[in-house]
């Protein structure tokens, strides 16, 4: 009796258990169903649950098993459809977003509608990178004010500046030229400064590995608004308050900036005629670069890159002799450029490119050594390597220029074969433009201009047609009234081709720059108003001559002479209208006047007696 019940009992149990089962399985597929009705229509209802569910799953075999992946390719599904509780949460603006939006909103023009939605949003969409692109976008509108507004805003919201908000600020307001309209703005970078230093204190304290925040380049920024503003002494507060080792001790930026405001400070003291200041700016320069080789003794890191050298070699250009010949102790020891006597190098420095040799030639030009600058650019010339693509960019039009300007200076002070050489660095210049494909070594409309100058000092015609030649295409046989076809002029060294065949003193040679002058339309040449008036001038002083030493020879026609009174009679009306028009300085002489070169020779002697009386103490 026991044995029966028993088994009646387990068999119930296990029949409750089956229908259990198949009721989960109904459930877990979306469908709730009757055992009964399984058994009879359950492949048929289960069929079309899954292929219902296989077009939004695409797998109808797990499907019809009732897996888990299903079940929740359903509540996805209801999620989609609104149905039941499952409804798709809104997604959160990351501040990347919000940076993206802003930055559309102020190319639109829209700024204060992007200030507006930058403090509307909720804090969780904003970050330190979100108030740095806004200060950004405010400074490269010139909106100087808003943005340190906006930095004291984000401050109060609580977030802390970093390197890269001083960075950008300072950056920013550096690009002001006209300090004096802006002294607000000078005071906002001081106490950014101020507030720079405690960042930096501050890191040091709680992240002092943190090198990305140990960052020097909002002091570059704030040096260069400094030197702008003409607040040199505080440049040097700024230099002597930072480590001389360790992440934060100066680097090639910092001295570089100094160099750049020495030498604005320059520029403004030569502009005012304050040559004490401008010498004194000079020795700060000497005494910034002594200041950077011993920076450079203490750290092996130290970069020394060209950019440096040739900003260190222009602030040493305008101060005292004795700077200037610290200038070249530089060019040699660090560009391996030898003078005369000197050993010279096997091969170039890596710290020599167009840059330092560009700041090399304009050192020698400025102390009017124009044997050096004839002497250093033939040095590169020759050991230039054409086959390594780096060194075709050595040497540019710029260098060209100044060494046609150095044979001009000579050829004024009675050197004869100057014009020679000018038509060679022409040529030479030509050659390699042709053959490597250089368009920056072409010569310019100015070298040529210097090229006939020096060839207008030296008296030498036929050098003058062969650069005239090289400028136009203009053969020399064209230059005669008898040439098989006109030449194209140009105009504007019409006056050094005049002067040129006058200084030769052959009658020939004037009759054919008469005629080119002719063919050029001289008098509208005079009458331009667009040349400067010194050229107009001497152009036409220089036509008066030639026609009267033609009317002396003779051998002139009725139509020619009558052509030439009618160039004197307009020359005349020009020399009364350009009378004490400014000499350009390339005109001017080389070597200045006797009282300057008196006082040059005095302080030259006053820096040696100092020398010696400071080595016998």
């Amino acid at each position: 009796m026991i044995s029966n019940q028993g088994r009646r009992t387990a068999r119930n149990v296990t029949l409750n258990l089956k229908k259990n089962n198949n009721q989960w399985r109904s459930l877990a597929s979306g469908i709730t169903i009757d055992s009964s009705l399984e058994r009879k229509q359950g492949p048929t209802l289960l069929g079309r649950a899954s292929e219902r569910h296989s077009t939004h799953q695409g797998r109808l075999d797990k499907a019809r098993a009732g897996g888990p992946s299903n079940f929740r390719s359903r509540a996805q599904l209801d999620k989609r459809q609104g149905n039941g509780e499952g409804v798709q949460k809104t997604r959160l603006l990351k501040p990347y977003d919000l940076s993206i939006q802003l930055k559309r909103l102020c190319s639109e023009g829209d700024l204060d509608g992007a200030i507006e939605r930058l403090k509307s949003t909720p804090r969780d969409a904003q970050n330190i990178a979100v108030w740095n692109t806004m200060i950004s976008e405010c400074l490269s509108s010139e909106r100087y004010q808003l943005s340190y507004d906006l930095f004291i805003d984000m401050k109060r919201r609580g977030f802390s500046p970093n390197s890269i908000t001083f960075s950008t600020m300072l950056s920013g307001i550096s690009l002001i030229k006209d300090w004096p309209k802006y002294s607000k703005q000078l005071q906002n970078a001081h106490s950014l400064y101020e507030s720079y230093l405690k960042h930096i204190e501050s890191v040091k304290f709680h992240e002092p590995e943190n090198s990305k925040e140990l960052s020097l380049q909002p002091l570059v920024a704030y040096i260069q608004i400094l030197g702008d503003a003409g607040d040199y002494h505080k440049i040097f507060d700024v230099y002597f308050a930072l480590n001389q080792d360790g992440p934060l001790a100066p680097d090639r930026f910092v001295f570089t900036a100094m160099f750049k405001a020495i030498s604005a400070r320059q520029k403004r003291s030569v502009a005012g005629g304050e040559t004490s200041t401008r010498n004194d700016a000079a020795s700060d320069a000497k005494h910034v670069w002594i200041q950077m080789e011993k920076v450079m003794q203490r750290n092996p890191d130290f970069l020394l890159d060209p950019g440096l050298i040739a900003t260190a070699i222009r602030a040493l250009t305008r101060g005292s002799p004795n700077d200037q010949s610290f200038a070249f102790t530089i060019i040699h020891d660090r560009l391996g450029l030898s003078k005369p006597g000197e050993d010279v190098p096997r091969r170039l420095s890596n710290n020599l490119n167009a840059w330092t040799l560009d700041a090399t030639l304009q050192l020698c030009n400025s102390m009017q050594k124009h044997r050096l600058t004839v002497h250093f650019t033939r040095q590169v010339m020759e050991k230039i390597n054409w086959d390594k693509v780096w060194m075709r960019y050595l040497i540019d039009s710029n260098h060209i220029h100044k060494l046609l300007r150095a044979y001009a200076g000579l050829a004024s002070l009675g050197s004869l074969n100057e014009s020679n050489e000018a038509l060679e660095a022409l040529e030479w210049s030509v050659q390699n433009d042709v053959i490597y494909h250089l368009p920056k070594l072409t010569p310019t409309p100015q070298s040529y201009h210097l090229a006939l100058m020096t060839c207008c000092r030296s008296a030498d015609w036929p050098t003058a047609v062969r650069v005239y030649e090289l400028m136009t295409g203009v053969e020399a046989s064209q230059f005669e009234s008898g040439g098989s076809r006109s030449p194209t002029v140009k105009k504007r060294p019409m006056s050094f081709l005049l002067r040129t065949a006058i200084a030769a003193n052959n009658v020939t040679h004037i009759q054919h720059a008469m005629w080119l002058a002719d063919f050029a339309r001289v008098d509208v040449l005079l009458s331009d108003e667009n040349t400067a008036a010194f050229y107009r001038s001497k152009l036409a002083s220089t036509l008066m001559e030639a026609t009267k030493r033609l009317q002396e020879a003779g051998g002139l026609t009725q139509d020619q002479d009558k052509t030439w009174t009618s160039y004197r009679s307009l020359a005349r009306q020009v020399l009364k209208s350009t009378r004490g028009s400014p000499t350009p300085g390339v005109e001017e002489e080389r070597l200045g006047n006797i009282r300057t070169l008196v006082d040059m020779d005095k302080h030259v002697a006053f820096e040696m007696a100092s020398r010696s009386t400071k080595s016998r103490v």
